[in-house]
């Protein structure tokens, strides 16, 4: 089966049915701030000399020391441009592990500045959310320490810290006699992050299957307890014990634990959490795994979502051999989905070193006809689509990162037991869209449902599980049970005007009479204003108050009938 390759991002191995050694990048003081933080490494890209993190001979733990290289002046984030370590070094580094800001020269030739000042290891810090793999550039061959990369937001924890006072960190592999682990790769998932309530009415329809493997990485033979809590508003709904479990050292076990079902299921968030049991274990930070997950009124999507229902994103890729069309997609299939139509979907994305101003997307529901039952089936692929259903957005302004909301010209009424692909479409080969890698659909996808989870096109060339189990398209769907109809249709095509708008936005209701409400919201899905309003034939929404930007009209009627469009304000 085929995968694609991520441009500059990381995929993480982990191994279910044999011991594999695992890098950590760790804060082990102060007390504050101690604990395992998300990286990608040297280890990640070929071309580098640095050594090996998974040998436990190559760990390095030290204080944490900004490089200094004399340049004046701060960088675009405010940062001094001698600590982006561009430039031979004028401070002594011996036996600390460098600090450097990413910006404008190749990763290769800040590592080889460090070492060349004594450095052990090297820490760069993002500028932007998210990961990237660090290619070795010119230089990367002739570095014999290593490196790894961290997201602006864990550097601002760090350097916060380090300003305090001094601050140790730990990279690479242990070797502990006592230590077993649960990681993202082992464990059972709920089917999708968030689930439209209609299509989860009861436990004849929607259930999660609970179970994991766990790895014995210490030294000596041990025995495993395994448990799994669900919660939902801080109460407790599933709490489950394996029996003990003998694991030899170096191996691994599976165990299996009872279906989580309820008679009816709340709207809301829920979340999933393994524990494998810690007594006496010397390594404590990869015991546990937790996973939210959603029933909600009217979103589906296979990555988590916050507690206003937006996604979490992070980080943003594309294909390596993008060169034109590129389609990122959230497959769907359920065996009640007539119950509902697709009204429209959600993604976010950046350009890299530019900004997303006047950028095309477009958007699709795809019937997807290939008929296989699972990801083990020969006649699984994507060959057949018909698309049923579009929308287009053009960023008016910059709005990186942050979630983007883009209806159906038409609803798209859905069929039961029938294959979807929702998807964001870009031809522009800069820019980057949001994915998810803090879950794993491994088990998922390899034992348990053996669906897809996400699919990626590029340059025609359809990819069915995308750029792995652990890297999820960050796609949202908005679904609705109001069914295709005549008004339901003419509330779907509506086009509000001006667009831009300026002082007031016209909502033509042609046929509709009655109350409402409006909410507008900016792009991340947080309400700036809420309106009553009366539906006759049209709707006047005075806007002098709200700033300038891109925001999601939110209409809905007294009669359960609702909408959502883009207007954007410029004054």
């Amino acid at each position: 089966m085929k995968k694609l390759i991520l441009s500059t991002f990381i995929l993480l191995f982990a191994c279910v049915s044999t011991f594999a050694q695992q890098i950590e990048f760790t804060i082990e003081a102060p007390a504050s701030i101690t604990g395992a933080y998300g990286f990608s490494s040297t280890n990640d890209v070929a071309g580098w000399g640095s050594p090996d993190l998974t040998d436990t001979a190559n760990a390095v733990v030290d204080t944490l020391m900004f490089v200094e290289d004399g340049t004046t002046g701060t960088n675009p984030q405010g940062n001094p441009i001698s600590q982006e370590g561009c430039f031979p070094l004028i401070n002594d580094l011996t036996g600390k592990i460098a600090v450097i800001w990413r910006n404008t020269c190749q990763f290769g030739t800040k590592v080889q500045f460090a070492e060349q000042a004594g450095a052990i290891a090297v820490i760069i810090i993002n500028r932007e959310p998210g990961l990237v793999n660090m290619a070795p550039g010119d230089s990367g061959a002739v570095c014999t320490i290593p490196a790894i990369f961290i997201e602006d937001a864990t550097g601002a924890i760090i350097t916060a810290e380090m300003a305090n006072g001094p601050v140790v960190a730990f990279i690479g592999s242990r070797n502990f006699d006592n230590n077993l682990s649960v990681t993202a790769a082992d464990v059972i998932l709920p089917e999708a992050s968030s689930t439209a309530s209609a299509l989860a009415q009861d436990n004849s329809e929607y259930e999660v299957q609970v179970g994991s493997w766990v790895v014995n990485s210490g030294n000596i033979d041990n025995n495993a307890v395994l448990n799994a809590t669900i919660t939902s508003g801080g109460t407790t709904l599933y709490d489950q014990f394996t029996a003990s479990t003998p694991i030899l050292a170096g191996d691994s076990a599976y165990f299996s634990l009872p279906t989580f079902s309820q008679a009816s299921y709340s709207t809301g968030m829920y979340n999933l959490t393994y524990t494998v049991d810690t007594t006496g274990d010397e390594f404590q930070s990869d015991n546990s795994v937790s996973a939210d997950f959603h029933i909600s009124n009217s979103k589906f999507s296979n990555v988590p979502l916050d507690t206003n229902e937006n996604m979490v994103l992070s980080p943003f890729y594309r294909p390596n051999s993008a060169t034109g069309s590129v389609s990122v997609c959230a497959p769907f299939m359920d065996p009640n989905a007539s119950r509902m139509s697709a009204i429209g979907l959600s993604f976010a994305a950046v350009v890299s070193g530019g900004d997303l101003s006047n950028r095309y997307f477009t958007t699709y529901a795809h019937e997807w006809g290939d008929v296989f039952a699972d990801l083990d089936d020969p006649a699984a692929a994507i060959t057949m689509i018909n698309t049923i259903g579009t929308g287009e957005f053009t960023y008016p302004n910059d709005s990186a990162y942050q979630e983007i909301y883009v209806p159906f010209t038409d609803r798209v009424d859905l069929v039961d037991n029938q294959r979807y692909l929702f998807c964001v479409n870009t031809f522009d080969t800069d820019v980057y869209i949001g994915f998810d890698d803090k879950l794993d659909y491994n088990q998922n996808m390899t034992n348990v449902y053996k669906q897809p989870v996400s699919c990626v096109e590029n340059n025609g060339q359809w990819y069915l599980t995308g750029f792995g189990s652990d890297v999820t398209a960050g796609i949202s769907v908005e679904l609705s049970t109001s069914l295709s109809n005549i008004e339901d249709n003419e509330l779907s095509k509506i086009d509000a005007f001006p667009n831009p708008a300026n002082n007031m936005v016209t909502i033509p209701l042609s046929g509709f009479v009655g109350n409402g409400t409006v909410n507008i919201m900016d792009v991340t899905g947080k309400i700036i204003s809420s309106k009553n309003v009366n539906a006759n034939n049209l709707i006047s929404i005075d806007v002098s108050d709200i700033a300038n930007g891109n925001y999601i009209f939110d209409l809905k009627l007294q009669d359960g009938r609702s909408t959502k469009f883009n207007i954007v304000i410029s004054k």
